[in-house]
């Protein structure tokens, strides 16, 4: 710069030109930018920066009390901005990790939450470190170690990690009584001992016999010879003590551990001569000397040196008596057959080919005289197509016996053995009967009489069952629960004491199978795809009454006579004699029985009226009822008799039998009349029956 620039007042052009002066940056050497702070200044800005700072965190900061167990546990939170004021800590809201530690437990990480709640505490709970537990039972090694049942070794051991806590401790070996002791284990990593001193559990015991030098046992061990000191373990024990040529010693004794005992006084005495006594046949009364002894075989001890008296006694054998001598030691065997005793009993059998058994064994046929002996024996007498007859029999010598057998068959006595009443799984009572032979149909000059009603001679041998009563309404839907025998002009027929009606002969037969299968009988009926197609004589199972069964139930009498009409042989029925078509039902037909009332319009309640002589209801009135037969025309055939006759094998039609609360005319309440149809009707049911054998 010149002097121009340093003092512009004397340059006279200077108030009438200014210049530019050339610009040169500064350099350190040339010049340089310095602040001043006062001291004073900075120290009260950052004081009131810190308590600017407290203020916030004290405002902000929450109190939380962290409480441990153990409560010297160290505890450490990652928060870089916290307080600690004893057990409480002032942490502004957050989450943190904290770590717990302390001597002898578990460290613990847990993650800590601070929440805006203005105090907060928290409890944390160390676990402790296992245990260790030293073992060991002194001089005695290898016992084995039980802690709470579980085995853990053989002493000396050191069972390691165990959690802290109550434990029972047993130690065990053999001949020594077991040590039990309950310990607390602390845990913290520390160890803790348990010594045992383990008590022998046996006691010395010392046996001394005259003579010396006999075995001693206890139970079936052989301890040695005496003189004997034994070690024998506490408790009960039975001693014997041995030795050839003499009786056996024993006792029992009690041992208690670490007490000994000195056993001095045996004095085994001379032993007994024995006998093995047998006898033919076995199982005879023994005495010996007169005394009495059992059954033989025995073996029986002998006095030696002197006569024994042997005496063998048997029912239906003769006494026997041997003697005997032995020496002291000697075993002798004596063998004894009995005679038998024989008494004669006289055997009358019928049939007289019948084969005769005694004992098991065939002794021939009857009749005959048998010599058995006066012992207890099993008769039984047989014959094909007869039942075995048995029995027992005790000959006695001087009574005449005398054994008269009649045998039954087979059916006869099947036939004896049928109950006489019997009742239906749905609930019908059927009765037995032995029917015989009859005559059915009716003459041609009988009033009524129709064309199919052909007299014909009937035998029925085989006894059967026969409902007392036609099946109900409620019988009936046991098997088919929705049916409905309906109404008729407003008056029921579908009761439940009423009969079934408007029922096919094929639902009838298939109700019948279903009371088979209900009782586990083979059915009567062969069914294929929901039909009847044909029947089993030989099944045991419920079926429908044949025609010539029904006629024989209904017509025969007691007597042997044979009814026109339910009640008897004339019109008109008596007071009460059964549902027909009355004067009540004279609005629902055109023919009634005049003057009579049976109380009913339509069908009643069955068993309203009086029973037949067979004790049999509504055989006539009620409900007409199907029977088993196909129907036909059946033409006589002479005096020879028909035997079980069960109808057609085939046929469009079956056989219906009996009148109905329907029926008034002469025709219709007869017994022998006669219909037939093949589909339901309102005023036909049915009943059920059964084969006895």
């Amino acid at each position: 710069m010149d002097e121009r620039t340093k003092n512009p007042a004397t340059n006279s052009d200077a108030t009438s030109r200014i210049e530019a002066t050339k610009f040169e940056p500064l350099t350190s050497e040339k010049s340089t930018w310095t602040v001043a702070l006062n001291p004073r200044l900075c120290l009260v800005i950052v004081l009131l920066a810190a308590g600017a700072f407290s203020a916030w965190f004290m405002l902000t900061a929450k109190a939380v009390y962290i409480e441990t167990e153990p409560l010297d546990a160290n505890v450490d939170i990652t928060s870089v901005l916290k307080l600690k004021l004893a057990n409480r800590y002032l942490i502004r809201p957050g989450t943190y990790d904290l770590g717990l530690s302390a001597q002898g437990y578990h460290p613990l990480q847990e993650r800590l939450g601070v929440t805006e709640e203005a105090a907060q505490h928290y409890i944390y709970r160390l676990e402790k470190l296992s245990g260790h537990l030293r073992i060991d039972s002194g001089r005695i090694t290898g016992a084995r170690v039980v802690i709470d049942g579980i085995a853990k070794g053989e002493t000396p051991v050191t069972v390691r990690n165990l959690p802290p806590g109550e434990y029972l401790v047993e130690i065990r070996t053999e001949r020594y009584l077991p040590f039990r002791a309950e310990i607390t284990l602390e845990g913290h990593d520390k160890e803790q001992s348990v010594s045992a001193e383990l008590k022998p559990a046996w006691a010395k015991i010392s046996f001394a016999s005259v003579p010396s030098d006999a075995q001693v046992f206890s139970g079936d061990e052989l301890l040695g010879r005496t003189p004997l000191t034994a070690e024998l373990l506490e408790g009960k024990h039975n001693v014997m003590v041995k030795a050839a040529g003499y009786k056996l010693w024993q006792d029992t004794i009690a041992v208690v551990a670490g007490t000994p005992q000195s056993i001095s006084d045996i004095r085994l005495e001379p032993a007994d001569a024995s006998l093995f006594l047998v006898s033919e046949p076995a199982r005879a009364n023994a005495t010996i000397n007169g005394n009495y002894l059992g059954l033989t075989p025995l073996e029986v001890p002998l006095t030696p040196g002197e006569t024994t008296h042997v005496r063998l006694f048997k029912q239906g054998y003769k006494p026997a008596a041997r003697s005997l001598t032995a020496e002291s030691g000697e075993s002798r065997k004596l063998s004894v057959t009995l005679e038998p005793e024989l008494v004669a009993v006289v055997v009358r059998v019928e049939p007289e080919d019948a084969s005769v058994y005694v004992d098991g064994a065939l002794v021939g046929v009857a009749d005959r005289t048998l010599q058995l002996s006066a012992s207890k024996h099993r008769i039984e007498i047989r014959k094909p197509g007869y039942v075995d007859y048995k029995t027992t029999l005790t000959p006695l010598v001087g009574v005449e016996h005398e054994l008269n057998v009649v045998l039954k068959t087979i059916r006869q006595a099947k036939l004896e053995s049928i109950k006489p009443v019997i009742t239906a799984p749905a609930g019908q009572t059927l009765k037995l009967f032995y029917p015989d032979a009859f005559t059915m149909g009716a003459s041609r000059r009988e009033p009524g009489r129709r064309a199919n009603e052909t007299i014909r001679k009937v035998k029925l041998t085989r006894p059967f069952y026969l409902a007392l009563k036609e099946v109900t309404n409620k019988e009936y839907r046991l098997f088919d629960k929705g049916f409905s025998s309906g109404v008729v002009r407003g008056n029921s027929l579908n009761g439940e004491a009423q009969p079934v009606v408007k029922v096919t002969w094929q639902q009838a037969a298939s109700y019948c199978n279903w009371l088979s299968k209900e009782a586990s009988l083979k059915p009567f009926y062969i069914e294929k795809e929901g039909r009847i197609t044909g029947f089993d004589k030989t099944a045991d199972g419920y079926r429908l009454p044949t025609e010539a069964e029904w006629a024989w139930a209904a017509r025969v009498t007691n007597t042997g006579e044979v009814l026109k009409f339910p009640w008897g042989g004339e019109l008109p029925p008596g007071k009460n004699s059964g549902n027909y078509a009355d004067r009540k039902a004279a609005a629902l037909f055109g023919r009634i029985i005049g003057n009579y009332d049976d109380g009913y319009v339509a069908s009643a309640p069955v068993g309203s009226f009086a029973a037949n002589g067979k004790g049999i209801f509504d055989l006539g009135g009620n409900a007409a009822e199907w029977v088993n037969d196909y129907y036909d025309v059946v033409i006589s055939a002479g005096e020879k008799a028909e035997i079980d006759p069960m109808g057609p094998t085939s046929g469009e039609f079956h056989v219906i039998r009996g009148s109905s609360w329907a029926h008034a005319a002469i025709t219709e309440l007869r017994l022998s009349f006669r219909d037939y149809g093949s589909k339901s009707r309102e005023d036909v049911g049915f009943r059920v029956a059964r084969y006895a054998d």
